[in-house]
């Protein structure tokens, strides 16, 4: 038993090892993590939260932003961001995010295990669902990641409940389920949910095991209810709660071509230099894709193809689960578009790519199945075939522009974005070629160990290690540079920029988007391969939202990436760009901005230059700082009188005013549900309106605004209560009849384990 469990503990701790390699030299640097969403947005919000609870405040305003809105990561929501307390920078908060990378490939190696996978199968699925492209991609969607990781947990205590766990079993799930919900990745948690429902779902059961399934979800529900009324707070009034287009919804569907880049991970760039090396413009309708990289490998395919035809009892519904993902992230290649029409209810959710998750899943476990029955004697031939044919055609691939030129510089002329000349096309070309040919290599290497354990000439289990090894060296060939770190020092601003921040702190700032600036088209350009961290100090030094939170500068109208922002707050795309300064200027003046912000020259009469910005890390261009002629004051009165700020904090304004006659007070701050309004002590309605409005009587007053997210005492009730129903479960020791029941004499479930066959 002891060696059993210490097999156990090695295996667990070298798949979490090699998980976390893609990230070892960034992290042992002392870099950071940088790309897309993470700098624009999860990063300064987590870090602005942190920095509030250190200096004791909830902080559940962020004032930074679109003349303030309610902050997306809520201070106490997901309980393993708070291990950044101790240090809220960039480097650490890295260090935690890549540690889901491991956590969910050791999630996944005791849900294996607990499928009844050898431990062959149990470590690769693991390493499969660790390092395939599409996990890898969610790093830099930040919560999607942290939802990743826990998803195998979810499924597993799915799984279990449902088979006739006890207490202890609906106590675990329901801690799974709340921990994955607290993330905010709801999409992603939605799906683990549905995959451990799909699995564990056994008509002998009946309702009882139903029963306990749903109490554990409602259980891990209400642990959650705080962050999930804060969530459910933010969609209402916003373009996310009125629904969105059908067309947005759709948005990053799948295309079916793109469908080929789980077998040839460079199919649409240099996955360990996208920024710079990015061809496939054509496939995605904002030339960039919400993930990265689908890359699987045509080895692991294999070993998946003959997992599904394993005869486990649950290799069946892997593939069709892996089947309907796949259907659903095509979206309108698959014609959803009609469905999402007729169901409004689809309409708060976008982008279908996301449901690929789920096929991720499936084929990791399938692909456990296919070594696990490898390493029995089974399968051999089969997997030996599969994977042998598909490397041949893959490996086979530099050969085509030799055996059909035109018909490859056809494909060649429709594949590359408008404008690339025929000699890069060719060039490119030969490169997607070229790795698709090296994963074709993997993928015979593993038809042929796996056709000399079917001859008898390599030991089965032997065979199986050595196809994991090769599956495992080949993800981590694709997945190593899928997310580019800096040094975490590029992070604070440059001294240019730090000598002007007091100065533009007593106002907000409105920034030109650099990527509709002519002048950073025409540096990115001369730039050439070398433009990927000058864009980002660009976006410090203009400080482009959500780059400015953590420099305590007020922003207004800027772009939103959630789309939880009140519509009335954005700007159409002409105004946005700053091509309209006639219609900009005065909405500007209307949210308060004093400073404008560009890296071309603006020509306007209400703008006079301020000054310039040219640190060496933005050369050759500069920031021009532009400052707005009679903005209207944050805080200002309708009549005659006066109005001084006593004190602020993120969530709470002190306020004394003196009023000549009655008045309405006006504090340039975006009204939201929550905000609560104490003249002199006693609450005061406040009207539905962009800004904070208040009506006063003449006289001195003092005023007080605090702002608590609806519902909120209701949830940490309902969150308080689940909680208490939890440790009960958890002290129960007592087991149900259901639980007693072995699995394994259950021939009806789906998930009897292969060691009791």
């Amino acid at each position: 038993m002891r060696s059993e469990r210490q097999r156990e503990t090695a295996a667990a701790a070298f798949v979490a090892l090699v998980a976390f390699l893609p990230f070892a030299r960034g992290v042992l640097s002392g870099a950071s993590l940088y790309f897309r969403d993470l700098s624009l947005h999860f990063f300064p919000l987590r870090r602005f939260a942190l920095e509030g609870l250190r200096a004791g405040e909830l902080r559940f305003w962020n004032p930074y932003v679109h003349e303030g809105v309610p902050l997306t990561l809520p201070p106490l929501g997901y309980p393993l961001d708070l291990l950044a307390l101790a240090w809220p920078h960039e480097p650490l908060l890295s260090l935690l995010l890549a540690l889901h990378v491991p956590l969910g490939a050791f999630g996944f190696l005791l849900l294996a295990r607990g499928l009844g996978l050898r431990p062959v199968g149990a470590c690769a699925g693991a390493l499969v669902y660790g390092l395939g492209g599409f996990l890898l991609s969610t790093v830099n969607l930040y919560v999607y990641v942290q939802a990743a990781a826990w998803a195998p947990f979810v499924v597993l205590g799915l799984v279990r409940v449902l088979d006739g766990g006890g207490s202890r079993a609906v106590a675990g799930t329901a801690l799974a389920v709340a921990l994955s919900l607290s993330t905010t990745g709801v999409e992603i948690v939605a799906q683990a949910i549905l995959a451990g429902v799909w699995l564990g779902f056994a008509p002998r059961r009946g309702g009882r095991a139903a029963l306990r399934g749903l109490g554990a979800l409602a259980l891990g529900t209400a642990l959650a209810a705080p962050v999930l009324v804060l969530v459910a707070g933010q969609v209402e009034g916003s373009a996310r709660g009125q629904g969105f287009t059908p067309d947005v919804v759709l948005a990053h569907s799948i295309h079916p071509f793109s469908l080929l880049q789980t077998v040839v991970g460079g199919l649409f760039g240099n996955l360990a230099n996208l920024a710079n090396e990015w061809w496939g413009q054509n496939f995605f309708p904002r030339g960039f894709p919400y993930v990265l990289s689908l890359y699987l490998g045509a080895a692991t395919l294999a070993l998946a193809a003959a997992g599904a035809a394993s005869g486990r009892p649950y290799a069946r519904r892997l593939a069709l689960l892996g089947a309907l993902a796949i259907l659903v992230a095509l979206g309108r290649w698959a014609g959803l578009g009609a469905l999402v029409e007729q169901l409004g209810a689809l309409r708060i959710f976008r982008f279908p790519v996301k449901a690929f998750f789920s096929a991720h899943l499936a084929v990791a476990l399938l692909a456990g199945l296919g070594l696990s029955a490898l390493s029995e004697g089974r399968r051999a031939r089969m997997l030996a075939a599969v994977a042998f044919a598909a490397g041949v055609l893959l490996a086979a691939a530099p050969l085509l522009p030799r055996v059909l030129p035109e018909t490859l510089a056809r494909f060649a002329l429709a594949f590359f974005p408008p404008g690339f000349p025929p000699d890069v096309r060719a060039a490119l070309l030969q490169r997607v070629l070229e790795d698709a040919a090296v994963g074709g290599a993997v993928a015979i290497g593993v038809g042929l160990l796996a056709g000399l354990a079917a001859l008898g000439l390599v030991p089965f289990p032997r065979a199986a290690w050595l196809v994991a090894a090769l599956v495992v060296a080949d993800l981590l060939r694709t997945g190593a540079g899928l997310n580019p770190m800096l040094p975490g020092r590029v992070f604070e601003p440059s001294a240019e920029l730090a000598a002007r921040l007091p100065a533009l702190r007593e106002g907000r700032v409105f920034t030109c988007p650099i990527e509709s600036s002519p002048a950073y088209r025409a540096g990115r350009v001369a730039r050439g391969q070398d433009h990927e961290a000058w864009s980002f100090a660009l976006l410090r030094e203009t400080l482009s939202p959500a780059c400015n939170v953590p420099q305590g500068i007020g922003t207004a109208l800027s772009p939103d990436l959630t789309m939880l922002v009140p519509v009335e707050r954005l700007l159409p795309e002409s105004e946005g760009a700053c091509r309209d300064l006639d219609a900009l200027v005065p909405r500007l003046r209307a949210a308060g901005v004093t400073t404008v912000l560009s890296l071309d020259p603006l020509d306007h009469a209400q703008l006079e230059p301020a000054f310039e910005l040219a640190p060496a890390r933005v050369l050759p261009l500069a920031v021009h700082a532009y400052r707005l002629r009679d903005p209207l004051a944050r805080l200002a009165l309708d009549g005659a009188g006066r109005a001084v700020e006593l004190e602020r904090t993120t969530d709470r304004l002190e306020l004394q005013a003196e009023a000549e006659t009655d008045t309405t007070l006006t504090l340039r701050e975006a009204w939201a549900p929550g905000w609560t309004a104490r003249v002199d002590g006693g609450v005061v309605a406040m009207p539905r309106a962009r800004h904070l409005e208040i009506a006063l009587p003449a006289g001195r007053h003092r005023v007080q605004l605090t702002y608590r997210p609806p519902r909120l005492p209701e949830a940490l009730g309902a969150s308080g209560l689940a909680l208490g129903l939890l440790a009960a479960l958890v002290r129960r020791r007592t087991t149900s009849p259901a639980a007693a029941t072995s699995p394994a004499s259950d021939t009806d479930s789906p998930h009897t384990t292969e060691r009791g066959r």
